[in-house]
């Protein structure tokens, strides 16, 4: 890596199965980034937004100085998933760093030493790195209801962290579950004739471009004019998995975004986005 700001991410992180799917395509590129994030971006910490910490008004961000607890926030899953454990810490440090610049910035920010990590944020960093050791993970909440010209500004906020630390926003570029698990054979738990829903690849297609034909100001103004665009409430009927996105670009700045992987599963897309300087050894 050049002495450039660390790059920054939006990944999705599917279902809870992913963990356990180790031939899954996606599982496989989630462990080849985290290979990336170890060898080669070496950060001082990472910090994750993910789409399954919503908060009202106050922004919020994890505080533990030694393990940080896990949140099985699913159900009706395999009894292995309910048995996982995660051996990620915090940084009070990094916490601190944070609340500071998002209330420097104009937000309500706080310390929050009781919610663990929910499954948006342990179960893909489990995937990329089993045993995180000394690097420290931090989680910050979106902001339940906002818009999201307010989550570009949070990432705008956070984007001198990233002179020593990683910013992952973990969704999922398409995400409509009911259409999903409409088409989905629950005995086999496969989608038949491998079906993808009309609007995900479009819908996946524009995000792409937006994120990496334009930058800085005018990318970030295609992200929030979003909330018009035809098929938004089809690829997402509610915005948790779409705004970790709008605080990754928000912090990428004038930095280049490229695609990093794509795939689609029914009615959902599974693609990740990096914005900045990427790793030399290819990650797709």
């Amino acid at each position: 890596m050049s002495t450039a700001r660390l790059p920054c991410y939006y990944i999705s992180h599917g279902g809870p199965t992913i963990l356990i799917e180790e031939e899954d395509k996606a599982h496989q590129w989630i462990k080849r980034w985290g290979k990336s994030i170890i060898e080669e971006i070496k950060p001082k910490a990472i910090v994750v937004i993910s789409a399954h910490w919503e908060t009202t008004n106050i922004i919020k961000v994890t505080n533990f100085p030694d393990k940080t607890p896990i949140i099985h926030d699913y159900y009706g899953f395999p009894k292995i998933l309910y048995q996982q454990t995660y051996d990620g810490k915090g940084s009070p440090e990094v916490a601190k760093k944070i609340v500071n610049l998002l209330t420097q910035a104009g937000f309500e920010a706080e310390l929050d030493d009781k919610r663990g990590f929910d499954h948006g944020c342990w179960i893909p960093m489990k995937i990329a790195i089993p045993e995180p050791g000394d690097l420290p993970i931090v989680q910050i909440s979106l902001t339940r209801k906002a818009s999201y010209e307010h989550h570009i500004k949070v990432g705008q906020a956070l984007a001198s962290l990233r002179d020593e630390v990683l910013i992952v926003g973990s969704g999922s570029l398409v995400h409509n579950l009911k259409e999903t698990f409409s088409v989905l054979n629950k005995e086999s738990n496969t989608i038949e004739d491998d079906y993808v829903a009309p609007y995900v690849e479009p819908f996946d297609t524009d995000i792409e471009e937006f994120c990496t034909k334009f930058t800085g100001k005018e990318r970030d103004q295609k992200l929030i004019d979003l909330i018009s665009h035809p098929l938004l409430r089809q690829a997402h009927p509610t915005d948790d998995h779409l705004v970790p996105l709008h605080i990754a670009a928000g912090a990428a700045g004038d930095d280049q975004g490229s695609k990093l992987y794509t795939g689609y599963f029914a009615a959902l897309s599974m693609s990740a986005i990096g914005f900045g300087n990427q790793p030399t050894k290819p990650i797709y």
